[in-house]
């Protein structure tokens, strides 16, 4: 698998990514086992960067998602340097919350659900939705 510079972060990410919401059994049942087995196939053919959404949305594949991913990056015991994980901000149940408390409530959450210690990317989520409608 190809690796790409990210701009100017330092960060190599891979040409493909990994989206964390199938884990979350958006298109039909998935176990922990094929969760996890998914991510380790994924890293075997050298995806480097998984993604998941904003642990707050109203949607219940965004926190199962993200909650399936930590279980099976956790699972498959590769190092963390060796892998890149982003997860999304602002989208949340209340509506749309782009304020620094509410951001850095949502990095503690996705790190709880993740079980890391920190993400590499962090993006907001909907932010042009919501600033058009006032948030």
């Amino acid at each position: 698998m190809e690796l790409r510079e990210l701009g100017n972060t330092g960060l190599k990410v891979s040409t493909v990514g990994f989206g964390a919401a199938p884990l979350g059994s958006v298109y039909g049942p998935i176990t922990k086992e094929d969760a996890i087995a998914s991510v380790r196939h994924a890293l075997d053919l050298g995806i480097n960067f998984f993604t998941s959404l904003c642990t707050t949305l109203s949607l219940s594949y965004a926190e199962g998602g993200i909650w399936m991913l930590g279980i099976a990056l956790k699972a498959v015991g590769v190092l963390r340097s060796d892998y890149i994980v982003s997860t999304k901000c602002g989208h949340c149940k209340e509506g749309f919350d782009f304020s620094a408390e509410r951001v850095t409530r949502s990095i503690d959450e996705s790190l709880s659900r993740l079980q890391l210690d920190y993400v590499d990317i962090l993006q907001c989520h909907d932010i042009e939705l919501g600033l058009f409608i006032g948030s």
